[in-house]
């Protein structure tokens, strides 16, 4: 097995994932190559606290919610190396080679700044289909800190982060990895009211275009 020779910070935002986080830690805490697993808790409502707690993490928890953005900047403030894997926290069949191919074109070939690990479409869900279709706005993602933008500006975007962050490195510096036989939950399966999932979707798409457009307008 391929072991990775530079420690690496691993920072996940989670908001609510009480049902999810364990699937992601669970693998993240056999891998014996990684040096450091960040939990930033988005002030969720539920026992996402208590699971990550079980696992060997350093567990960060928000007062109020500040959204995705805010929570990785959190996460990016306390780590303590310089390679920031991102994973979002209700991944569902997560493996320790879906991490390998993340990190490979920063920590190996070195042929990319930022590496983005987008799903395969092994599973038709629309989650797969967008992220496959829009791979910028990716929560699978491998950067050195110095690639990012200002830590300030990050923390405002919430879910527009994703491509606040690509936007800021140069295309012939990123790459795209397929991560086949991975997925996540979708948020319609998260509530009881698959309505109120509908609603979280477009709200997150809305910010998403809000971040895109503001960009669009600065270039």
């Amino acid at each position: 097995m391929i072991k990775i020779n530079e420690p690496i910070s691993i920072i996940i935002s989670a908001f609510n994932e009480e049902k999810n986080i364990a699937k992601v830690l669970k693998v993240l805490e056999k891998v014996d190559w990684i040096d450091e697993i960040i939990v930033v808790d988005d002030a969720s409502s539920d026992k996402t606290g208590e699971v990550a707690k079980k696992y060997s993490v350093k567990y960060l928890c928000h007062d109020k919610n500040q959204g995705k953005g805010g929570a990785m900047a959190t996460g990016i403030k306390a780590a303590k190396h310089d390679v920031l894997l991102f994973l979002d926290a209700d991944l569902v069949g997560l493996t320790e080679d879906h991490l390998l191919s993340i990190l490979a074109p920063i920590c190996f070939t070195r042929e990319a700044d930022l590496s983005l690990g987008v799903f395969g479409l092994d599973e038709m869900k629309t989650t797969n289909i967008m992220n496959k279709a829009f791979p910028s706005i990716s929560g699978q993602r491998a950067i050195r800190k110095k690639y990012l933008p200002p830590i300030d500006q990050i923390a405002t975007q919430r879910y527009g982060v994703d491509y606040f962050i690509t936007n800021n490195v140069p295309k012939n510096r990123r790459t795209i990895t397929t991560l086949h036989n991975l997925t996540q939950v979708m948020k319609e399966e998260k509530y009881k009211n698959v309505m109120e999932g509908v609603k979280k979707r477009i709200k997150m798409y809305q910010e998403i275009l809000k971040t895109m457009k503001e960009l669009n307008d600065e270039s």
